[in-house]
């Protein structure tokens, strides 16, 4: 069987981590496995999936251990039980299984679409296949918002002091209403507080602060047209110029090659 490093017809994306793989450990991988990061609106209540994610590839091992190993960080590995996991590692602390899995993940921790979850996701799908176990997938929504785009806005501010999450029932089928209804039973931090009244201000249908920690990132609801001028609002309110994710709200699925 060819080498998933070496199929042409898939995406090259997919084909990156196997061949970091094959060329780490000298061997080819079983499989490769996607999972797209996650917009938590609300609280969870709404859960959209981006294109952006994780993507692990890996073969089994038969000493029950997992290895990692991080595309972005090649030189700080981890083998799972263990104490020490190095700070890319921690969202899988609690992930078990005998495999060997090359890492790569395209979402900066914090930025607003749970990189940690889109890891933990790709590892569990990884570790179903490799070992015929189970993992359940949290189920995501298609949003029907011709016309609208949801601006994510990472602020670059980390903090390691918990943001506590106040509970909140959504009153209306208006996303950008209820948006704006969360964040204000929310404590934002200032920087997150700054953003929405910008994005408000410059004509969003609605915005909130994001919980991802250890980030402090913002949404907006933005017509597309409006987009550009948003994202001005939001820049010069700001001290530190943020890092924008524009998303076409849709359903993107995980993926696996094995």
């Amino acid at each position: 069987m060819m080498d998933i490093a070496d199929r042409p017809e898939i995406a090259p994306e997919l084909r990156l981590v196997p061949h970091a793989f094959r060329r780490t450990f000298g061997r080819p991988a079983e499989g490769v496995w996607y999972a797209p990061g996650v917009l938590n609106l609300l609280g969870g209540a709404v859960r959209v999936q981006a294109k952006w994610g994780a993507i692990v590839a890996g073969d089994r091992r038969d000493d029950g251990k997992l290895e990692l190993v991080s595309v972005n960080r090649p030189t700080e590995r981890a083998l799972l039980p263990s104490e020490e996991i190095p700070a890319w590692a921690a969202p899988l602390a609690c992930s078990s299984g005998g495999a060997t899995l090359m890492c790569s993940v395209d979402l900066p921790q914090g930025s607003g679409l749970s990189a940690g979850e889109a890891l933990r996701t790709a590892v569990g799908l990884a570790l179903r296949d490799l070992s015929g176990g189970q993992f359940e997938e949290s189920p995501a929504v298609e949003l029907d918002l011709p016309g609208q785009r949801l601006l994510v806005v990472d602020t670059r501010v980390r903090r390691q002091e918990p943001q506590e999450e106040r509970p909140y029932t959504p009153h209306t089928t208006d996303l950008g209403a209820a948006l704006t209804a969360y964040h204000h039973v929310q404590d934002p931090d200032p920087e997150q507080n700054a953003v929405v009244h910008a994005a408000l201000a410059a004509g969003a249908r609605g915005a909130s602060m994001l919980i991802d920690p250890p980030g402090r990132p913002a949404v907006a609801l933005v017509d597309a047209d409006l987009v550009p001028a948003v994202k001005k609002a939001i820049t010069k309110a700001v001290e530190v110029p943020p890092r924008y994710l524009t998303i076409v709200p849709r359903s993107l699925n995980t993926f696996s090659v094995v």
